[in-house]
């Protein structure tokens, strides 16, 4: 196959690259008020330097700066889960991960002396950053105002120029050379490397940056999804990529300097310093605590997304729904699933799942499309979980089960612990069903220990009788093995699946998959490969290299305002002041192992390697019926 990027590696270029999420420092003339000048400009004014100057104008304030900094600490000492996990020295392939002590880069930032608060926000993002753990995140609104794009968007082995391509310079299928002076391969696998926080795998993160086709639901057709290396809400580190690009149609390489289209993320006004902060900085006054349910659900949560931008996204080609692609039919299309029938190769079908974050009105869906396939005689079916990045754990089982109806339900082969802690007991307490306690709810999880191992605890033994457990020389505590508890699939969705053709048949089944498809989705594709023993397909990565089937695997995710709700809401006191500026921080609370295995999955290499790898092609980049043919042509020994 063609091999993932057409590029000369440069092994003396990877020393010199530097690159850092921190803006370089524009301070503003002193007698200016640099959030001022910004929040007068049009919209289509803004560029990249008017948004610095603003974010470096505000003052920092050392008070808030200090409940900040205390607030995360508390976090990574009493509830993050993968605080001594990230100590390990080693990373097995495909992995290729530091040790991360993220309590001492914490303490360190706490004592470094700071006159920009940007700058404090900056490195505490960083350190965060650094764990690779895409559940866990630190998101100020005061310096994510903006969002940043490039007209050129990257994906292998070439540039599409056709997005926000104004100027119509026909850069498509031109490949890249170099970018910022560099070697373009290893500008953005070093980028990958040290920048991405998707995946413990450099390249599973490499394939976020890249463009890839995502389903659009409003049109019911894929269309081009812009990958992170061309679409930031950090502030990127200079104004412009500079780009030297070789075109089919052109004798001489051409040098492109790409400036960074800048676009507001929210309608807030604001005239000067101090109105920024208090309109886009601090919470609104108006807000109130989320307010959490009795019955909750274990979300894998899909990592945030950019908010759509201020001007309209480039309309794909003209398509009826569902005549997408020559030779592929659609058939249904839910809120999470698409049916395909591939017309030229009648015996094989397609399931599309491009999210997990759905409830169980999709189950009648899947039924519904799966039986439609079946009435047209198909014996195959590719499942293709691309660009999935996750949602609920109870849908991800769900799919892979309902190929294999006689399984029996609340598989205990993805065991998981929660790390046990003063504070968590405290809240831990307020337990049973109905209950404040939210995930630290002992009735939301079963008893392995007890009868049949399906019964939930009927008290507070799960968190008040922990055990103890040393991880790379630090000692905690941590509950006993347990499961989250899902209710039973009704026995009427198997019974409705069990006569088609390739249930229950491991031959009959292939997954399609790449590394953007994390947390449930991975749960989806660990199901299917482990448990059911589907053979999986990948596609991306460096071609020849290590890489991983899916990405984020091994937790659940939760976020801090959830976590100080379930204390207003019991009315005790939280060990976490409310952050100062208004935020998004998320944490891994629960994770997960492997059948038979004592490293948690979020770090257990092992289980992430897939058995076969697709390279991306200009052919398959831009149409997945490309890639389900090969699929299909490499499973079932037909012609493509």
């Amino acid at each position: 196959m063609t091999p993932f990027f057409k590029l000369t590696l440069s092994a003396s270029a990877a020393t010199l690259f530097a690159l850092t999420q921190a803006a370089p420092a524009y301070p503003p003339p002193r007698q200016v008020d640099a959030c001022s000048i910004l929040g007068g400009l049009n919209a289509t004014d803004v560029t990249y330097q008017y948004v610095v100057n603003c974010y470096n104008a505000i003052p920092f304030d050392s008070k808030q700066a200090g409940t900040t900094l205390s607030t995360m600490l508390t976090i990574f000492k009493d509830f993050y889960v993968f605080t001594d996990s990230a100590l390990s020295p080693t990373a097995t392939r495909p992995f290729s991960v530091d040790p991360v002590d993220i309590i001492g880069e914490l303490e360190k930032i706490g004592r470094t002396m700071y006159t920009s608060d940007y700058k404090f926000h900056t490195d505490i993002s960083n350190a965060v950053t650094s764990l690779r753990d895409a559940h866990t995140d630190y998101f100020i609104d005061c310096y994510r105002a903006y969002s940043f794009a490039q007209k050129l968007s990257l994906y292998a082995p070439v540039v599409d120029g056709k997005q926000a391509n104004s100027a119509k310079r026909n850069y498509d299928d031109c490949t890249v050379n170099t970018i910022n002076g560099l070697d373009a391969l290893t500008y953005v696998k070093n980028y990958a490397r040290d920048v991405t926080d998707r995946s413990h795998d450099p390249n599973a993160r490499l394939n976020f940056l890249l463009t890839t086709q995502g389903f659009n639901e409003e049109k019911g057709v894929f269309v081009d999804k812009e990958g992170d290396f061309s679409w930031r809400v950090t502030v990127p580190e200079a104004a412009y990529v500079d780009y030297q690009i070789q075109c089919p149609h052109l004798t001489q390489p051409v040098d492109l300097r790409e400036e960074w289209l800048v676009f507001p993320q929210n309608d807030i006004t604001f005239e000067d310093i101090d109105s920024y902060v208090t309109n886009v900085c601090l919470p609104s006054a108006e807000t109130t605590p989320p307010h959490v349910e009795n019955s909750v659900q274990l979300l894998f949560k899909p990592y945030p997304q950019i908010i759509k931008r201020a001007e309209p996204e480039p309309e794909p080609e003209t398509v009826t729904p569902g005549h997408q692609y020559p030779g592929a039919e659609q058939f249904l299309a839910g809120n999470a699933t698409v049916f395909y029938h591939l017309k030229d190769r009648p015996d094989t079908g397609v399931v599309v799942c491009h999210t997990s974050e759905i409830g169980d009105e999709e189950r009648d869906v899947v039924v519904k499309g799966l039986k439609a396939l079946n009435d047209c005689n198909v014996t195959n079916i590719i499942v293709d979980l691309q660009s999935n990045i996750g949602g609920y754990a109870g849908f991800a089982a769900f799919l892979a089960d309902i190929f294999f109806p006689s399984s029996l339900p609340l598989p205990a082969d993805l065991p998981s612990d929660i790390r046990v802690t003063k504070a968590i007991q405290q809240i831990s307490a307020q337990g049973y069903n109905p209950s404040t306690a939210g995930f630290y709810d002992a009735y939301l999880y079963v008893n392995l220990n007890n009868g049949t191992g399906t019964e939930r605890y009927q008290n507070n033994d799960l968190f008040e009788h922990p055990v103890t457990i040393t991880r790379n020389g630090r000692t905690n505590l941590w509950t006993e093995k347990t499961l989250y508890y899902f209710e039973p699939v009704p026995p009427n969705y198997n019974a409705a699946v069990s006569s088609f053709t390739w249930s229950d048949k491991v031959s009959n089944i292939r997954l399609l998959t790449d590394g953007l498809c994390g947390s449930a989705c991975a749960i989806s594709a660990y199901c299917f490969t482990r448990r059911h023993n589907v053979t999986p397909y990948f596609i991306g990565g460096i071609h020849g290299e290590d890489l991983s089937m899916f990405s984020f695997a091994g937790a659940a995710m939760i976020g801090l305002s959830a976590v100080q709700s379930w204390y207003k809401q019991s009315n005790m006191t939280s060990p976490m002041a409310d952050l100062p500026y208004r935020s998004v921080v998320s944490y891994s609370w629960l994770e997960m192992y492997g059948e038979g295995r004592t490293l948690p999955l979020e770090y257990d290499a092992e289980l992430y390697s897939p058995t076969y790898r697709l390279d991306y092609t200009p052919t398959n980049a831009r149409s997945r019926k490309a890639l389900w043919n090969e699929v299909a042509a490499a499973s079932w020994n037909q012609g493509v």
